[in-house]
Formats: C-alpha cells, sequence, structure tokens
C-alpha cells in the first residue's frame, strides 16, 4: 500500500508535534491523561482492512530514532505513526496517542534508562503492540527474530534512495551504505548490553567515544535496527490480521531446549529441587557456561509405586493378588550409559524378602518406566510391606559409577 503522505520536514514535523497540542487541548477536557488513557480508551483497534504500510514504518521509526529520544521511542512511534496512516480520517483514538516529540515510550532507551536490560527497540515494538492487545501472540516472535537476526540489517540504503517514499535528510541523517559499514553482528540475546556491546567489540568502537565518527556508525546500526524492526513487526501484525497466526513460530535453541530437559516446572518436589525450575525462552548459552556437570549423564529417579494386575494404582493387596513394583527415572545428558537395579527389593509386613527386582539395559537420555511383576504368596506376612528399588549409572565404555538413587514405597498386605 503507497499512500500520497506528506514527507516534507514541515509535514513530518507537524506530524511529530500533533500529540502536544493535542496534550495541550487535554487540559480543557479534548484528551483524557496519559494515566487514566487505558480505562478511557481501552484496546486500539487492529483489523485486516487496515494493513500497515512496511516501509512507512521504517521510515518513520528512522526518523523518530535520531530526533526524538532514541531506540524505544523510534519503534513504538513508528509503528504508532503506521497504525494512524491506515486509520487516516476516520477518527480512531489512534489519533490520541502521541508519538514522536510527545511520545510516552521514551524510558526504553539504552536497556531502559541506560541499563542495558530489555533492548529499547524491542520495548517499542511491544509497547506498540500491547495498545492494540497483539502483544501476547506476536511478542516472542518479535523478541525471536531480534536475537537471531543479524545487525545493522541491510537495504535501508536502498529504500532511502527509493523515490516511492521521499526522504528528508535535514530531519534525520541518511543511512549508512552497506558496504561502508563497520561490522555485522548477530545478539541471540534481547539484551541491550550484549547486543551493541557484541557489535563495538566487532566493529572497533568505543561505546563511550563520543567522536562523530563513533557516533555516526553506532547511530546507524541502531537507527536500523530500529527501523528494521519496527517493520518487522509490522510484517508480522499484517500477517497475523489476515491469518489469525504467525509464518514462521519462533524455535527455541537448540541450548535452551536442553537446558529445559532439566530445569522445568514441575510439580514432584524432589525433582524440582534437584534442577530448580527456570523461566524464559532466551539462548541460555548466552550467559551459562555449560560446565562438566552438565555435559555428563545424570540419574533422577521421580517415584515409585505399586499397582494391580490391571495397571491400576493399589496399595492394599491380600494373599494370591497379582502386584507389580513400578519405577519411573529419567536419564538426562548427553550419550548412553548403563543404567541397573542393585539391591532392589520387594519385602513382605515382616520385612521377608518376596522378590529381588534385577534388571539392566543400556540407556540414552529419556524418561523411563521399568515394572516387576509377582503375586502376594499365601506365607507372606501382613502388615505394612516396602519396596525398594536402588538404581545405579555407569559408564557404558569404562563401568565408571555416575550415580546411584534410591527410592521406597510402602504398601500393605491384608
Amino acid at each position: 500500500m503507497t499512500r500520497d503522505l506528506d514527507l516534507s520536514r514541515r509535514g513530518f514535523l507537524k506530524r511529530s508535534v500533533v500529540g502536544a497540542g493535542a496534550l495541550t487541548a487535554g487540559f480543557a477536557g479534548g484528551l483524557t491523561l496519559p494515566q487514566t488513557a487505558h480505562a478511557a480508551l481501552g484496546y486500539l483497534p487492529a483489523d485486516s482492512s487496515h494493513l500497515l504500510d512496511v516501509n512507512m514504518v521504517k521510515k518513520y521509526a528512522w526518523y523518530h530514532y535520531h530526533a526524538n529520544g532514541g531506540c524505544m521511542n523510534g519503534a513504538a512511534s513508528g509503528l504508532i505513526d503506521g497504525f494512524k496512516d491506515a486509520y487516516s480520517g476516520e477518527g480512531t483514538d489512534w489519533d490520541q496517542i502521541p508519538s514522536g516529540a510527545t511520545s510516552w515510550f521514551k524510558f526504553g532507551s539504552g536497556g531502559i534508562n541506560c541499563w542495558g536490560t530489555l533492548c529499547g527497540i524491542l520495548n517499542g515494538c511491544i509497547s506498540a503492540l500491547g495498545l492494540a492487545n497483539l502483544w501476547s501472540p506476536l511478542a516472542t516472535e518479535v523478541l525471536g527474530h531480534y536475537c537471531e537476526t543479524e545487525f545493522p540489517p541491510r537495504g535501508l540504503h536502498d529504500l532511502f534512495e527509493d523515490p516511492t517514499y521521499g526522504w528528508d535528510t535535514g530531519y534525520a541523517p541518511e543511512p549508512v551504505p552497506d558496504h561502508e559499514v563497520l561490522a555485522y553482528t548477530t545478539a541471540y540475546s534481547p539484551l541491550c548490553h550484549v547486543s551493541i556491546s557484541k557489535w563495538c567489540y566487532a566493529a572497533g568502537v568505543d561505546l563511550n567515544d563520543m567522536s562523530a565518527y563513533a557516533n555516526t556508525h553506532k547511530n546507524d546500526r541502531c537507527g536500523k535496527a530500529c527501523a528494521y524492526m519496527a517493520g518487522h513487526t509490522a510484517e508480522l501484525i499484517n500477517y497475523y490480521l489476515v491469518n489469525a497466526g504467525v509464518e514462521n513460530p519462533y524455535q527455541l535453541p537448540d541450548a535452551t531446549a536442553s537446558c529445559k530437559t532439566c530445569h522445568f516446572k514441575v510439580s514432584d518436589p524432589f525433582t524440582a529441587q534437584e534442577h530448580p525450575a527456570q523461566c524464559g525462552l532466551m539462548d541460555c548459552a548466552e550467559c551459562h557456561s555449560v560446565d562438566a556437570i552438565h555435559q555428563g549423564l545424570r540419574l533422577i529417579v521421580e517415584d515409585v509405586w505399586t499397582t494391580g494386575g490391571t495397571g491400576t494404582v493399589k496399595n492394599t493387596f491380600t494373599s494370591g493378588d497379582p502386584i507389580q513394583y513400578n519405577v519411573r527415572f529419567h536419564v538426562l545428558g548427553g550419550g548412553s550409559c548403563y543404567v541397573k537395579a542393585v539391591k532392589s527389593k520387594a519385602k513382605d509386613g515382616a520385612g521377608v524378602k518376596m522378590l529381588a527386582l534385577t534388571k539392566d539395559e543400556t540407556l540414552t537420555a529419556a524418561t523411563y518406566d521399568w515394572v516387576w511383576s509377582d503375586t502376594i504368596g499365601v506365607g507372606d506376612a501382613t502388615g505394612t510391606a516396602k519396596v525398594i528399588v536402588s538404581l545405579k549409572m555407569l559408564n557404558y565404555a569404562g563401568g565408571e559409577l555416575l550415580g546411584e538413587e534410591t527410592m521406597k514405597h510402602k504398601f500393605t498386605i491384608e
């Protein structure tokens, strides 16, 4: 969609300050103040008959980045202006949201007030999604794409030279041509600190260097990333509004998926205590080293229980009843190992051995259920009985002991 928009310096500045005039009018009752805007406005409109012009969003974001407060405001205002264009002349609540110089979205620059946390570009894109109640289906896609994209993105200078959209270098600088860019890096992280530090190191630029040369290249890098991610978010919005889904859903990094085989939320307190559950989709390897403990195989016994002949959980038996002794355990890590039941047995109410539980297998990382079947004998003593399962994990090549776990379960013989 190409719109005949006033992108002269005066026209664009007028667009940027319209929010300031509206805010002033608000004191006379024209605009709800920001602290009560959500209650009055609710979520703003977004539908498939009002799609965003992706290239215009990119140019708006580039402009706002350089002239109106940096990365978060550049991304948020670029998308807000894109929505204003899409609903131009319809008098929607998008017209009440200030962008540019009076935007509400300046706090995220430098990873939120220069703390180096969440990149302001992501903060801005997701804030705009929040205004339209699109953050839930699309925020993960925005975050994931940012982490895996090489910055600065290529092609923005080509857009600058496209006569369809126009450009005003009096308002924001001309993008550095791709062949003059100092370095291209991929953050693999949504954090400002990681993202910009990696690029500065590769480009040979000190983050604190305020010379014209250093500032030109640093601002070019972050400004292009801002424009690109705002445009990508606009693409995600358009696709979602038309198709009610995302085209290429974010895939969990291999390192993170591997970590979550242990560090996941579970109800079993033993497992949760052994492997603290973590909430996150970031690439774990960016901050955490994979030490020797994590590289090796680990054995975790989750539960031991008894069942009847049909496999239903059962804890009370009488003479002649079939009984099954069950153990569930996890092999974690990479490679193969040898797991065997040692000193595992079932005892009757008098503590006399009813059955020795023997088993051994060569296993790889997975969850396993081992089952032993027996029958309660006529001579088995009544009372509280128990099953004890002790498993050993051995190195398959050399027989070295890698781990041993024991768990007991009580049942009743009547």
